[in-house]
């Protein structure tokens, strides 16, 4: 039942939460979680320290049911997942697609969006056969797109360094 309320609670004050709140409820999550990881790190000492002693848990008077908490807060089921390698591909004007919308020339982000834009009514067309009044714009939006691809390149070779720092694998290097 109280799992429950806490539901409703979070539901609600998610509905109220700010972009400041969120930073907020987010670092308590973060310092929750560290205390859990730091309770789990000392029962697993506990442990290993009764077993070493030759005492039982339970003559200790613990509980074994904590030991299913044990096994999902297990870091190292967290680090068996790898992340995908992140490969960074520079965008070449020459083969990038344009379309117009609301009078705006746009970059075509994916291929996937081309069927779509193409059911609209909207034509998708190679930098080649771009609008000449449009042409100014071609290179901000390459610019554009190669700055945000860099960024994005850069966030998946941080969570690939942090997994390879684990598993001793090939750290990369950002652009």
């Amino acid at each position: 039942m109280s799992i429950l309320l806490d539901k409703r609670e979070l539901k609600k004050a998610a509905k109220e939460l700010t972009l400041g709140k969120l930073t907020d409820v987010i670092d308590t999550l973060n310092s929750v979680l560290a205390e859990r990881q730091k309770e789990v790190e000392l029962i697993t000492q506990l442990e290993q320290l009764a077993k070493s002693q030759g005492f039982t848990l339970e003559q200790l008077g613990y509980k074994l049911n904590n030991e299913m908490v044990l096994e999902s807060a297990d870091p190292a089921a967290r680090s068996d997942k790898r992340p995908t390698k992140p490969k960074f591909k520079t965008i070449n004007k020459d083969s990038q697609y344009f379309y117009v919308e609301n009078g705006q020339l746009q970059l075509l982000r994916t291929h996937t969006m081309k069927k779509g834009l193409q059911d609209r009514g909207i034509d998708v067309v190679p930098v080649t056969k771009v609008d000449k009044k449009y042409a100014k714009q071609i290179d901000s939006l390459i610019v554009d797109a190669t700055a945000q691809a860099v960024e994005n390149f850069n966030a998946k070779v941080d969570a690939w360094n942090e997994w390879a720092a684990a598993n001793a694998e090939e750290i990369l290097t950002k652009k």
